[in-house]
């Protein structure tokens, strides 16, 4: 089946992309980890900050800790959210936010009504786990609002992705096939989403993250914000372009 890039009522259009990107940048030297190898790198750190930004959410759970980088980008961007942060080893961390709750256990098994007293929720997901299931757990909890930072392509990565479920691919590690293809996945999707953004490239490399040609066959994506000689502009965003894997924002009716 052919793959949905974006789906519903778009909450924004990305005219105000490039001033915001000044800003983020002026925010993004003072960062607290200086080489976040292993998490995530600007393209992703902008876009987080960018979508936060904008929805301000009342309260936000974070899914995959690590050094803390993305807990400082989301309070950057939400600094009055209540943050919630997960992660099944947190001496890793390198920034620790001293208004956010920590927690060790996954996301699924937290009674959420425990600790969110009400408003609106954003779900952060940098945990490399199946995001289909992620999206039936956010619905039975009552969440609607989900950022997935590892959203895969069809033919890489090691998680099943929203863009795995959109294109049918199901998911396979070394040559077992963990989700079948299908395309039931992607037709049930669709019927409870109302709104799916693959946020765009900040510009995009002639080679994707793994080495190979990175085309519109094997790769879809959105047209790039800027070119590759306007990117120049913005060495940073150019020398971590390859670590992009479309990240996504979800909004279930």
């Amino acid at each position: 089946m052919k793959e949905i890039l974006n789906f519903g009522l778009q909450p924004w259009c990305f005219a105000d992309v490039r001033e915001k990107l000044k800003e983020f940048l002026e925010l993004n030297m003072h960062r607290p980890v200086e080489n976040n190898k292993g998490g995530m790198k600007s393209t992703h750190l902008f876009w987080t900050w960018y979508a936060v930004n904008k929805i301000q959410p009342d309260n936000i759970i974070e899914s995959g800790v690590f050094k803390g980088q993305g807990t400082w980008i989301l309070r950057q961007a939400a600094p009055n959210a209540e943050i919630f942060s997960i992660d099944p080893n947190l001496n890793k961390r390198v920034y620790i936010d001293k208004e956010a709750r920590y927690f060790t256990d996954d996301f699924s098994i937290i009674d959420w009504g425990t600790y969110i007293r009400g408003g609106e929720t954003l779900c952060f997901f940098d945990d490399h786990q199946n995001a289909y299931l992620r999206l039936q757990q956010m619905h039975w909890i009552g969440f609607q609002h989900a950022i997935f930072e590892d959203n895969y392509p069809s033919i890489q990565g090691d998680c099943y992705s929203i863009k795995k479920v959109l294109s049918g691919s199901g998911l396979k590690k070394d040559s077992t096939e963990i989700v079948k293809p299908n395309c039931s996945h992607a037709n049930m999707l669709l019927r409870r989403l109302e709104t799916y953004t693959t946020f765009p490239p900040l510009c995009k490399l002639s080679k994707t993250r793994w080495g190979d040609k990175w085309d519109d066959e094997n790769y879809p994506t959105p047209k790039a914000i800027f070119d590759n000689d306007e990117i120049q502009e913005y060495p940073l965003i150019f020398d971590e372009a390859g670590d992009y894997t479309w990240i996504c924002y979800v909004k279930l009716k």
